[in-house]
């Protein structure tokens, strides 16, 4: 337990000059806080001191909670809400599964089973502690399910309710039929290979026929569920293969595993013969834990989807009346675009929203990756799952649901966990061929021993056919990238493609956006400048704003948005916004047509205006005119290097591979960014046709191109390029053209992107090689007779087990040093074209 300057509930220090304690046990308990006493206090108060004596304290636990308010959870009793996250039985009485927070061993788990029965109505508790879910029955007209919540919150425990597809999640199924699987297999071959000792002792040694039939039948019954019921997915793979004419490498398995049980039953009836329960124990023992550990691997990369719902809140305090400050308290579920709420300093973000009034820090980081705090004011965007850290805030919803940007992420993390790379296509033909070369040759080793030696038939034939199962072969290349995926979500970089992989690990040259890209992609207005005599800057301003409102692109965001625009709300943005790629965006306002954007676009007058301009290298000259080609303002805008895009290029480049910039941009503007960059490939003046015109001849002269964009015109290049990443900031059109995506504002994460490909690319060559030489060493083995099955079975699962180890090397840090290091072997110089990576 906790020493006397800890606090007795939490283990925490007790701050110096704090009296507060609890009555537990008999004695006096310091607490280091209020909300610490409160629990404690509920805990006695319910009768249930000896919780403290079971507990086990997980290290470093924060104090507890103060005491919930049940007012918080009101809007789960909602009838609209409640059928979201519980389901109404057919005697009436309602069940949910929550997730809780703070749930670490048997004696919380007691705690919350004990104090949540004495609530009226509640007739079932059951609480996981492996998977800290709780599920819930009871009765409606008894209690309400806020009451449960609040009760949980009470106790020191955050409740989060699952949605009813969430609780019950084929990903959550697929484990727990797995680890039953495992579970008996594991059991039964324990079981059995004790039988196998006092069988192998009894041949060298004599054993009583009594004994010896004794143990040969225990074993029967024990291999029967293993083989039945463990085995039951290799049996059911096998005949889909069959029945599609495509046998996969489960075949193999079946016939080793079903022969090996058939013949050994048929030696215990008879009397005849050797039994082989403990080989196939074991086989299916070994390949079944190479499965888990390979689908473990696989989860790894879809639990980042799953985990994007929980980052945000269970409801958001909604305004009902401005004028009077009207709250009230909903679900999350039932927000709804257009809605106003208050977010209180340590609340998150429940849908993309914008700012109406107040400021505070934002933290981005579990979106973007970033830590430091990031300021907000009124009129800017905040994206769901962000926290406020400092200031209340009133926001108006504009995406909620499926529609925000942590959805689309999701939305782009299954997609890429759907998608199958050409070269697991290419190693699941091979295991195919493999299949039927597997046992072509143990139906000639049978055949050969069979003339031989009749008795050596069996087992021979019995150990090429499970030494040369190609799990190995099979799983080489989804666990490699199964690890990869988690790896690079981990550090910031989203694979929305399968492809992202294979062509990061081999590009040769790169080309970056200038705007948003190599840039913070936050241009700022430096100056308006009126270039016709009946229209003032205010007005340019108010109408270039609303022009640009219906914009995506980053240089809309150097405009005052609506709302902000010196007090003038600036109108509504228009319906009839055309944007037309690269070069700008017309639409009407107040009856009259605009457009605004590069000066070809506006017209000749502005081409004309851009000549008389004096402007900084690195500005940009945005032109607004009207339908007559006049060319009523010039705007311009200044923006700012990343932090770190210098250190990235160097990197790249001292990597041999070659880099060159893109834009849209005033070609003079792309240059200084190129020089200060140091790339001597630079193009500005491109609109989007032109730059995968530009990509598709890169590609003709031999040169394989990746691209790293952000905006709509980005989209098309992005698409037609080798491979591509977007930024996270970037459009969504661009996010979902694109391979991968950034999430933080730093382009770093790019230099792991592309050294964990190149491990990844030369784990799957290591898993390969292994497979096939493992192959090539054992079968000679196996088919003279020296390996007997249960050897071949040890032998089969430890190449499994080796390839998916070695795929798991992929979660280590620390990849871009590497990078930064060395040129990667064999790497060209950048005029010399083509990089060969090193495998």
């Amino acid at each position: 337990m906790a020493d006397a300057r800890s606090c007795f509930h939490c283990g925490l220090p007790v701050p110096a000059g704090l009296d507060l304690t609890v009555r537990i046990d008999g004695e006096d308990r310091p607490m280091c806080c209020h909300g610490c006493k409160a629990v404690a206090e509920l805990i006695g108060a319910s009768g249930f001191d000896a919780y403290y004596r079971f507990r086990e304290l997980p290290p470093g636990e924060a104090p507890a909670p103060p005491p919930g308010d049940d007012d918080h959870w009101r809007g789960f009793d909602d009838p609209e809400t409640l059928p979201l996250f519980a389901a109404t039985r057919a005697d009436g009485r309602i069940e949910a599964v929550l997730h809780v927070e703070g749930l670490y061993c048997s004696a919380c788990s007691w705690l919350l089973e004990n104090v949540l029965r004495r609530l009226p109505g509640v007739d079932e508790i059951t609480v996981n502690t492996a998977s800290s879910r709780l599920h819930v029955v009871w009765q409606p007209e008894d209690t309400r399910f806020s009451a449960i919540l609040g009760t949980i919150e009470r106790l020191g425990y955050r409740p989060h309710p699952q949605s009813l597809t969430e609780s019950f999640s084929p990903r959550h199924r697929e484990r727990r039929q797995a680890l039953k699987r495992l579970l008996v297999a594991g059991v039964g071959m324990m079981q059995v290979m004790m039988f196998a000792v006092g069988l192998y002792a009894g041949a060298f040694q004599g054993i009583d026929p009594e004994m010896r039939r004794f143990l040969v039948w225990v074993s029967a019954l024990v291999t029967t569920p293993v083989v039945f019921y463990a085995g039951r997915p290799f049996f059911q793979s096998a005949w889909r293969g069959l029945r599609s004419g495509r046998p996969g490498m489960d075949l193999p398995v079946s016939i080793a595993v079903g022969g090996a049980y058939a013949a050994s039953l048929y030696a215990a009836v008879t009397g005849q013969g050797e039994v082989y329960f403990d080989s196939a124990t074991m086989f299916v023992f070994f390949l079944s834990l190479g499965r888990f550990l390979e689908m473990s691997a696989r989860h790894g990369a879809t639990e980042r989807s799953a985990a994007i719902g929980q980052l945000l809140p269970d409801t958001v305090r909604r305004l009902v009346d401005e004028r009077d400050g009207g709250e009230e308290i909903i679900a999350v579920a039932r927000l709804r675009a257009g809605d106003r709420f208050v977010l209180r300093p340590g609340e998150r973000v429940p849908a993309d929203a914008r700012i109406l009034n107040g400021q505070a820090s934002m933290d981005e980081s579990l979106i973007t990756g970033e830590s430091d705090p990031v300021p907000r004011a009124p009129g800017d965007e905040v994206a769901a799952g962000s926290i406020n850290l400092d200031g209340a805030l009133t926001l108006t919803a504009e995406r909620v649901g499926q529609d925000t940007m942590l959805a689309s992420i999701s939305r782009l993390l299954e997609r890429a966990q759907a998608e199958r790379p050409a070269v697991a296509v290419l190693a699941d033909r091979v295991a195919s061929w493999f299949v039927v070369a597997v046992l072509a040759i143990a139906a000639t080793v049978g055949a050969a021993w069979w003339w031989i030696d009749p008795g050596v038939a069996f087992p021979a034939a019995l150990a090429v056919l499970v030494v040369t199962c190609p799990c190995a072969l099979s799983l080489a290349t989804p666990a490699a990238l199964a690890a990869a995926n988690t790896a690079l979500a981990d550090r910031g970089i989203l694979v929305t493609r399968s492809r992202a992989l294979e062509g990061l690990a081999n590009f040769d040259r790169i080309v970056f956006d200038k705007t948003g890209t190599l840039t913070r992609g936050r241009p700022e207005l430096e100056r308006v400048l009126p270039l016709s005599g009946d229209i003032d800057a205010g007005r340019c301003l108010t109408i270039a704003a609303r022009l640009e409102s219906g914009s995506e692109h980053a240089l809309a965001r150097a405009f005052p948005r609506r709302g902000n625009i010196g007090g003038d709300t600036g109108g509504d943005t228009p319906a009839d916004l055309r944007p037309v790629p690269g070069r700008g965006i017309e639409g009407t306002i107040d009856g009259e047509r605009y457009r605004i954007g590069s000066a070809e676009f506006v017209g000749e007058a502005a081409g004309a205006a851009l000549a008389r301009i004096e402007t900084g290298a690195a500005s940009t000259v945005v032109f607004l005119g009207d339908a007559n080609d006049r060319v009523l303002a010039a705007f311009e805008l200044r923006d700012a290097l990343r932090d770190d895009a210098a250190e990235v290029v160097r990197t790249l480049r001292d990597a041999g591979i070659a880099t060159a910039i893109a834009s849209g941009d005033r070609p003079r503007t792309v240059q200084d960014i190129a020089g200060r960059l140091g790339i001597d490939d630079a193009r500005g003046g491109l609109r989007a046709e032109d730059k995968l015109a530009w990509v598709r001849q890169l590609q003709t002269g031999g040169e394989t191109v990746a691209l790293v964009g952000d905006g709509i015109n980005d989209a098309p290049v992005l698409a037609g390029a080798d491979v591509s990443i977007a930024m996270g900031a970037g459009t969504t059109l661009a996010q979902s053209s694109a391979d991968a995506v950034l999430l933080g504002d730093s382009l770093a994460p790019l230099l792991e992107a592309v050294e964990l490909s190149r491990r990844t690319r030369r784990i799957i060559r290591q898993n390969i090689s292994w497979a096939i030489g493992y192959n090539v060493l054992a079968v000679p083995l196996a088919a003279t007779g020296m390996l007997a099955p249960w050897m071949a079975a040890i032998g089969m699962s430890a190449s499994s087990l080796l390839v998916v180890l070695n795929a798991l090397r992929l979660r280590r840090n620390g990849t871009a040093a590497r990078l930064r290091q060395a040129p990667v072997e064999g790497a060209r110089t950048p005029s010399t074209g083509m990089l060969e990576a090193s495998s």
